[in-house]
């Protein structure tokens, strides 16, 4: 069986960075340590963006510690969004009427083979096509790798 990739939202990376979240956080904590590990997390610019964003708004450190915690994130994924991901988009809109930002990520999501998407944003086993959205809140990880 081909291990499935997961793409991870923003939400998801935030959760796992702010202690304050409480069990979320410990949560999002395992989910990112189990697809990190398995070698199986997929994220883009537009999610390092948004990460960047948060990270130096809450985070209140110097610069370039800001950025090292960036850019460790890149070996996930740093592609951009090609015009493909856009084409794409615009069908996840029909099909879903999500905000187009979620469109975007979704479109890339797919284009990269991704079998699942993982966000809070969203609803939770919604189905575009071969991906399929899961709310890291209501699947436990462990369960998750057994099936996949």
């Amino acid at each position: 069986m081909i291990e499935s990739r997961v793409f991870v939202d923003t939400n998801v990376l935030i959760y796992a960075r702010d202690v304050s979240a409480g069990e979320k956080w410990l949560v999002a904590q395992r989910w990112l340590d189990r697809l990190a590990s398995n070698d199986r997390m997929v994220v883009n610019l537009q999610v390092l963006n948004e990460l960047t964003r948060w990270v130096l708004r809450n985070e209140k450190v110097p610069l370039d510690v800001a950025r090292e915690r960036i850019d460790l994130m890149r070996e996930f994924g740093e592609g951009s969004i090609e015009l493909s991901d856009v084409d794409r988009a615009w069908d996840v809109r029909a099909k879903l009427g999500y905000q187009w930002f979620h469109c975007l990520l979704i479109a890339a999501a797919a284009n990269e083979g991704c079998t699942h998407f993982l966000s809070e944003d969203m609803g939770h086993e919604t189905r575009y096509g071969d991906l399929t959205i899961i709310n890291p809140f209501r699947v436990d990880p462990d369960a998750f790798f057994k099936a996949n």
